[in-house]
């Protein structure tokens, strides 16, 4: 392998662990932040046609106005009722109620009439998940608000509780706006043991009710509150915690150090925080919408004939509620907008969702059927991720740990590229038994460029070395490296998943802390097998002492890299190690390469000849 190849190797290389660590292969919508909230073009009570504005329905009282148009009294907003109202709400004594199967406690709550809270049975192995959905939050998730995605008043209005409608997987709120004009909403979820409903699937449907004798409108339309979620695990870029939403065509996402702001790397890239971003467009037709961490997706998929026209997502920091002595996280927050049209005398509106409150089980959230999928952020190598993600389900179904189903998967692959990389080694071999009519040749025709290339390559060609196979093995295994890479850093199956003395191959498996180091095994595991496998590799005759000493030190820069990563990526790079040290044992062990004779160009020979029979 020649220096141009080195070179481009390690070009590769670096260029894969920098994009690990900046990841900007997905950069996040730049939507221009209001300075108003988000309005949809419809009627509204200041039209021609007069009708009640919803908007001015929401916790105020209402008063006739006479207009001299004969038509009947329209409701308009009374300033000093709102705020004696507000107290009023704060002091009604808040009624929760819970569904559960077995995988999802769900705590409604009448404030609102949303979800307070949900709590997770079945994703920590055996116990109830650490982490609480919507914790410490005033707002209920799913709550609805007709006066904007940021009144807090309104997504948290007292709703009534219908108890001869209400069951073990469906609970009724129904509130009255005022005489005649209610909101009812529906939630329900999967019966324990019920087969065909993923568990985590809460079904919803906001119905707006006119029984009145006049219709009603909306300039603002409805906003429907996804929810709070806060960051688990180290996420100090805030790369996980974000937005998205999923047009039909194109998922995009808006990560929380939007809201925070970031430094950028190297100063690249660095961008102030805002306080929130919203968009509403009437061309824009939002499919579903997510909040999300690390291992937690919260998706509201709309429902068939419903149209939501825009989002609003903001920043917050909560306490979360485990361990109890828990410091601030950084949380999201956003809101999906739903236009309302008019809504005549007898007649309702319905907004229905789909909403997965759950892990981000690539699997689960493939079958959900509208490219949920793409919550998971696999990055421009999704291709390789969802087929590896895919392999990997294939064999625990057969493996039920999910630490050895990496290792059979390493194998696996070992083997596929096992051919290629045996060549690759024994090019490497025959490039060593070529040094000596390589080194002459360069001298015979150090002054003429392109015949010395001519006749290296003719030397390449008839030994059967190929000086690029070096490299070839670690370029087609580096895609496969980073796929794996976005694979397991956010694949909610390996959270909690034990592998040996590994409690966690989501995480680092960090034994010790000695004076603030933590100890982790594998990765020093990782970089002694790294050690060993370059220095049985046989090394590149033609590389100068230089490039011998980068790769000798690459083991170390692997160790450094890889050291705070998942365990089950660094499980995945010490099998790969292990299985090529054997490789080359086997390799080096045989002898038809060391057995074949060397083959000299003529034109080489030829011009040895002239030269020796001048001396």
């Amino acid at each position: 392998m020649d220096k141009k190849n080195v070179l481009i190797g390690l070009a590769f290389i670096l260029a894969a662990f920098g994009l690990m660590f900046y990841q900007s292969s997905q950069m996040e919508p730049v939507p221009v932040e209001p300075e108003t909230p988000v309005e949809e073009a419809l009627p509204s009570s200041s039209d021609t046609d007069s009708g009640t504005d919803l908007g001015s329905l929401e916790g105020e009282e209402t008063a006739p106005v006479a207009d001299g148009s004969g038509e009947e009294p329209v409701f308009q907003p009374v300033a000093p009722e709102v705020v004696a109202e507000e107290e009023e709400t704060a002091s009604v004594e808040e009624v929760t109620r819970s569904l559960a199967n077995e995988f999802i406690d769900v705590q409604f709550t009448s404030r609102g009439g949303g979800i307070k809270q949900v709590h997770f049975l079945q994703t920590k192995r055996g116990g109830m998940d650490t982490f609480v959905f919507n914790a410490d939050t005033r707002l209920p998730a799913l709550g609805v608000s007709i006066r904007g995605p940021d009144s807090e008043y309104s997504f948290s209005r007292n709703y009534s509780i219908l108890e001869d409608e209400t069951n073990q997987t469906q609970i009724v709120f129904e509130r009255e706006l005022v005489s005649n004009i209610f909101v009812r909403r529906v939630f329900s979820i999967s019966s324990p043991g019920e087969e065909g409903v993923d568990p985590y699937l809460i079904r919803h449907k906001t119905t707006f009710i006119n029984r009145s004798e006049q219709p009603l409108e909306s300039g603002d339309g409805a906003y429907l509150n996804l929810g709070t979620v806060y960051s688990i695990g180290p996420d100090t870029r805030g790369e996980f915690l974000a937005f998205g939403y999923f047009d039909g065509e194109d998922a995009e996402f808006i990560r929380s150090r939007k809201f925070t702001g970031s430094s950028g790397f190297l100063g690249i890239g660095a961008s102030a925080p805002v306080s929130s971003v919203s968009e509403s467009r009437n061309d824009l037709n939002v499919v579903w919408g997510s909040v999300k961490n690390q291992f937690f997706a919260f998706v509201a998929t709309v429902g068939e004939g419903v149209r939501s026209n825009g989002f609003f997502a903001t920043g917050s920091s909560v306490i979360p509620p485990n361990p109890p002595d828990a410091p601030p996280a950084d949380a999201i927050r956003a809101s999906l907008a739903f236009p309302l049209e008019r809504i005549e005398p007898g007649e309702s509106l319905d907004i229905a969702i789909d909403f997965y409150a759950g892990p981000k089980e690539f699997r689960r959230l493939t079958q959900l059927g509208e490219k949920q999928d793409e919550v998971m952020q696999f990055g421009f190598l999704s291709f390789f991720s969802k087929i590896l993600l895919s392999f990997l389900y294939a064999i625990h179904t057969v493996v039920p740990s999910w630490g050895w189903s990496i290792v059979v998967m390493t194998i696996i692959i070992k083997l596929i590229f096992w051919p290629l990389t045996a060549k690759a080694t024994q090019s490497q071999k025959r490039m060593q038994k070529i040094q000596a009519p390589l080194k002459e040749l360069r001298e015979q025709y150090k002054d003429n460029p392109q015949k010395m290339q001519k006749e290296t390559m003719k030397l390449f060609r008839e030994n059967k070395v190929n000086p690029a196979a070096g490299c070839l093995p670690i370029l087609i295994q580096m895609p496969i490296f980073i796929g794996l890479f976005w694979m397991l850093r956010t694949a909610s199956e390996l959270r909690y998943a034990p592998f040996l003395w590994i409690d966690d191959l989501s995480r680092p498996d960090t034994v010790a802390v000695v004076f603030g180091l933590p100890i982790n095994i594998l990765p020093l595991i990782m970089g002694v097998t790294m050690f060993f496998q370059m220095r049985m590799t046989p090394a590149m005759a033609n590389a100068d002492p230089l490039q011998q000493k980068i790769f000798k030190f690459l083991p170390f820069v692997f160790l450094v890299i890889l050291y705070n990563f998942s365990s089950g990526l660094v499980l995945y790079w010490t099998v790969q190690n292990l299985l090529t040290i054997l490789q080359q044992y086997i390799t080096n062990k045989r002898s038809d390469v060391a057995n074949e004779p060397v083959v000299i160009p003529s034109s080489a020979k030829k011009k040895a000849k002239k030269s020796t029979g001048k001396k």
